[in-house]
């Protein structure tokens, strides 16, 4: 009962907030509902189901004008003419509205609402009553575009997310006479507020509580949270407040931050424009000019003398030198062109430098399929795989924090098994790692033997730092600064300064530097999926404290790996048992403290995610020993491993499934699993990487080395970047609420992996690309 009581008093609430869609063009809908005699009978039904625990409610005049109204509006019998019915639906509107600017005066006046705000939400109030009357539809079309609780409550749906369009396009002009009597006029505000529950079985925390009003732009925020809940209160609805109340910004103004990052962007395409024409005008015409003669002169001289030549041998590919060292696993690496007039290296500096913007020139490098001798071929599937899987958990993770079914559906998708792969995606980024110690321990240490254990640590850093700060400060920039004025949309929050994200107005910092992992910010560190990156990098400042051991000393460069699987292992087993954290992370979605308390102390902490990291740094440590040597296995070792990979790729996706639906793990358990199952996930990558690279991956290395991934793994360090930003814009201009079921999942998925990928060209082109060939040309390579 008490559900049902509460259940009511939101329908009743939508009065003050705005009575639906059926108060509009009665003749056409009673038409309509006139030849749907099931729905006749659904609606009575309901209408009787309200207007029996209307006592229950309130005892205030309000309500019982308005269940008149509901009790009008109910489906009659068609012996009742559709005049009779729209005559008795006006005269109850009637009364409710004026119950209603009652009501409002009595609310509004004597808290801290602005004046004007006050005058246009009585006016607003009062101009329903006359809008049947006169014919005037702006009050109306503001209360149509209010969000309304709908079907679905009891499973989760209190996104109320109303018509956003509809409320933008209201202008209202009307007559004041409080506080005083002038003319005025107002634009529609659409604002979205943020709710929390208190009655069972609705979920308090962990779900989606947002509901939409559309109120004269004369209200500010806190305007709009102070109405909205003083509603509450004279309604006597104790079980939801308001939180937070986010109005929707006509016309953005312009902060020095957009204004930076669009003149930024101007700058940078003038320079890829400028780029481009030198490169063609003096690299690539003289380059055609030179093919073209040559390919003349050839014909001329065989069909000249072509009987004087009893065989044409054929020309001979020239095969490029490859060094051993961190550029020859680079996919970026093209042969050496044919020395022709105009070549790049003997332009003026300032010409290479422009040029290094070309999207002619950079665009061929992105889209070569080929590769160089000694590339680790496989890792370019394993990468695309890999941050496709990256794309599938957030799609599913931000639906999570979007959808207004949430517990709904998470209830029957934990059961199944084929929601497993979505649940486990974390380990997509254990893969990550894994590539990631691997490709550096082994390009390091090839170097180091060319150079007799001499590195340029400095140039170790900074390189790693240029690689990857200037693209994702930019995407960053362009995501925080721009996104207000290119796109728009009912949940798109704006702020003054880093409208995007708020967390960023002051953590931005965190990512410059790489250490939002290690800082508890407040709310949250900017940009939550780049957590990755960060990690990423601590990583690597730390790898010379395994490198140098492992080159000059490898029995000691054991012994600090072991010291660091210990450390890696003991961290998630103490907090796992002393702070009561389950196995896997679905256990924690209806708990977000706890889940942010997991996610600081064991998801994104380095101590904790260095297992599978070690396997990689330890695999290209044994690869690089074995570099000039043919490895050979037994085909039962073979089988064996492949087997053994398997089985624990299997388990650990699918392994928590009875978990997740049955009575939980055992905090032992617990904390083994935790401890080394992302370790176990990077044996399992580790031995797929080796055999594959060393002729024993048979049908699995020649799908993972497929030169259709050649390209495609350029782009995935930029499509992480900007996977989650695209999901954002996606379900902050949705003008729907998000339902989430199977299909949904597979739409958005479909088109964030597309535009994802599809934008990462652009962005690659225009800002990581030129980067990379800077470096190139400020910081050329010493030639050994």
């Amino acid at each position: 009962m008490e559900i049902s009581r509460f259940m009511l008093g939101l329908v009743v609430l939508s009065g003050l907030l705005g009575l639906g869609r059926s108060q509009l063009k009665y003749d056409n809908h009673i038409a309509m509902l006139n030849q749907l005699p099931t729905i006749a009978r659904t609606q009575d039904l309901m209408a009787k189901i309200l207007m029996s625990n209307l006592e229950h409610v309130d005892k205030h005049n309000f309500l019982s004008v308005l269940g008149k109204n509901f009790e009008i509006q109910k489906i009659h019998p068609h012996n009742e003419s559709n005049s009779d019915l729209k005559y008795k639906s006006e005269m109850a509107l009637q009364s409710s509205a004026a119950a209603a600017a009652d009501m409002a005066r009595n609310t509004f006046v004597g808290n801290d609402i602005g004046p004007e705000c006050m005058a246009d939400m009585l006016a607003y109030i009062q101009h329903i009553k006359l809008n049947l009357s006169a014919g005037a539809e702006w009050a109306l079309r503001m209360a149509d575009a209010t969000g309304k609780p709908g079907a679905g409550l009891l499973s989760g749906s209190f996104t109320f997310i109303g018509d956003f369009d509809e409320c933008r396009a209201v202008t209202a002009k009307y007559k004041s006479v409080f506080p005083v009597a002038k003319e005025r006029q107002f634009l529609g505000q659409y604002c979205v507020g943020q709710y929390s529950i208190n009655l069972h079985p609705i979920p308090k925390d962990g779900f989606n509580h947002k509901w939409a009003v559309c109120i004269p732009d004369s209200c500010s925020e806190k305007d709009a949270l102070q109405i909205s809940n003083l509603a509450l209160k004279r309604y006597k609805i104790t079980q939801l407040a308001f939180e937070t109340m986010t109005c929707n910004i006509r016309h953005f103004p312009w902060t020095p931050r957009a204004i930076g990052m669009f003149t930024l962007v101007g700058v940078i395409v003038f320079l890829v424009v400028i780029g481009t024409v030198l490169d063609i005008m003096l690299v690539q015409v003289p380059k055609w000019r030179q093919s073209k003669d040559k390919s003349e002169d050839s014909d001329k001289e065989m069909n000249r003398d072509w009987t004087a030549r009893p065989i044409i041998r054929p020309i001979e590919d020239e095969m490029f030198r490859v060094n051993s060292d961190t550029e020859s696993l680079s996919v970026n690496r093209n042969p050496a062109p044919t020395k022709v007039e105009g070549q790049p290296d003997r332009q003026s500096l300032a010409v290479r430098i422009f040029m290094a913007f070309s999207i002619y020139t950079n665009a061929e490098k992105l889209l070569n399929f080929k590769q160089p001798p000694g590339t680790l071929t496989c890792l370019n599937g394993l990468r695309v795989i890999s941050i496709n899987w990256v794309i599938l958990g957030h799609t599913c993770l931000f639906m999570f924090t979007a959808a207004n079914n949430v517990g709904a559906f998470a209830q029957k998708a934990l059961k199944r098994y084929s929601f497993q792969v979505v649940i486990n995606a974390t380990f997509s980024v254990d893969t990550f790692f894994v590539m990631s110690g691997l490709l550096l321990t082994y390009a390091t240490l090839n170097q180091m033997k060319k150079t007799r254990g001499k590195v340029n640590w400095l140039k170790f850093y900074v390189h790693r730092y240029l690689r990857l700060t200037p693209v994702y400060m930019i995407t960053f920039g362009i995501y925080l600064a721009c996104i207000p004025y290119l796109v728009d949309g009912p949940l798109l929050p704006q702020r003054d300064g880093f409208e995007q994200d708020p967390n960023c107005q002051h953590n931005w910092w965190g990512n410059l530097l790489y250490v939002q992992n290690l800082v508890k910010f407040k709310p949250h560190y900017c940009g939550s999926w780049a957590w990755y990156l960060a990690v990423d990098m601590q990583f690597y400042a730390v790898s010379p404290l395994l490198l140098i051991p492992l080159y000059h000393r490898p029995r000691l460069g054991y012994l600090v790996a072991v010291l660091f699987f210990l450390m890696t292992t003991v961290t998630p087993i103490v907090l796992v048992v002393t702070r009561h954290y389950p196995a896997g992370r679905a256990h924690l979605v209806g708990n977000p403290k706890k889940l942010g308390d997991e996610n600081y102390d064991i998801y994104i902490s380095p101590y904790c995610r260095m297992g599978s990291y070690l396997v990689g740094v330890m695999t290209g440590f044994v690869m690089h020993r074995v570099k000039d040597q043919t490895v050979r296995m037994h085909r039962a070792v073979v089988v064996a491993g492949w087997a053994a990979s398997i089985v624990v790729g299997v388990l650990i996706v699918y392994g928590l499934k009875d978990y997740y639906t049955g009575p939980g793990m055992t905090i032992q358990l617990a904390a083994f699993y935790t401890a080394f199952a992302r370790i176990a996930w990077g044996l399992a990558v580790a031995w797929v990487i080796f055999t594959c690279h060393h002729g024993y991956g048979g049908l699995i290395n020649s799908f993972l080395s497929w030169t259709i991934w050649t390209p495609l793994a350029r782009l995935t360090y930029v499509v992480y970047l900007i996977h989650m930003i695209l999901l954002f814009v996606l379900g902050s201009t949705s003008r729907a609420a998000i339902s989430m079921d199977d299909w949904s999942i597979v739409h958005l998925y479909l088109v964030a992996m597309m535009a994802s990928y599809s934008l990462a060209v652009v962005i690659s082109l225009f800002f990581e690309a030129p980067g990379l060939a800077l470096e190139r040309v400020l910081l050329p390579k010493k030639r050994q």
